[in-house]
């Protein structure tokens, strides 16, 4: 193997792992301590209430959202500057990240019915999170191109004088899925309230 060829070799290499690396998002953690008392404060029994329900899309009216999950955190001021730090991150060039124990501090509830309906009980006053990923079908229609159509033109000797193809399209329709999240902020103010949120 000559010296010129691993050479290339070896440059397109390093460029391939460069690319990589360019395309990984860099991770990134809140410069706040988490605070666990805070958060378990947060999370201790209270007798606020909070109904929910996850919206659904007007292009899909009948999607079913029994059984879907929604992930409540407290805000505390660690969970606050990671949500900053995940809205800087538009470019995807960083990613945000809580401590694992952090991630701990939350409550999971699932829809009870097909319109996305759920309910969080025996919280205490405060600021939380809302979060669920909603998966939705969706259809588009496209055009491939499977041939080409030629058409010549002959004048009154019987000779080609003109002649020009054009593409042949035929249409299908794509079906996929799509995952969005979807998260809002809701605050109870006090004991025993009962709030209404919209996802």
């Amino acid at each position: 193997m000559s010296r010129k060829f691993l050479i290339l070799v070896g440059f397109y290499l390093f460029g391939f792992v460069i690319l990589v690396k360019a395309q990984e998002s860099v991770p990134v953690f809140p410069a706040a301590t988490f605070t666990s008392k805070q958060a378990d404060e947060m999370l201790n029994k209270g007798t606020a209430i909070l109904h929910g329900v996850v919206a659904k899309k007007k292009k899909n009216p009948n999607n079913t959202y029994l059984g879907i999950i929604v992930t409540l955190f407290p805000c505390t001021p660690y969970f606050n500057e990671w949500h900053e730090l995940q809205k800087k991150n538009k470019k995807g060039k960083t990613l945000a990240m809580m401590s694992p124990e952090a991630y701990s501090y939350r409550i999971i509830t699932k829809a009870s019915d097909a319109d996305g309906t759920f309910e969080f009980r025996n919280l205490k006053p405060g600021k939380y999170y809302l979060q669920t990923t909603v998966r939705q079908g969706k259809m588009k229609e496209m055009w491939n191109q499977v041939g080409t159509s030629t058409s010549i033109g002959y004048n009154v000797y019987g000779q080609a004088v003109t002649s020009y193809s054009r593409p042949i399209y035929e249409d299908f329709k794509l079906f996929y899925e799509t995952n969005d999240v979807v998260a809002s902020f809701v605050e109870i103010n006090a004991e025993g309230q009962v709030v209404n949120v919209k996802l």
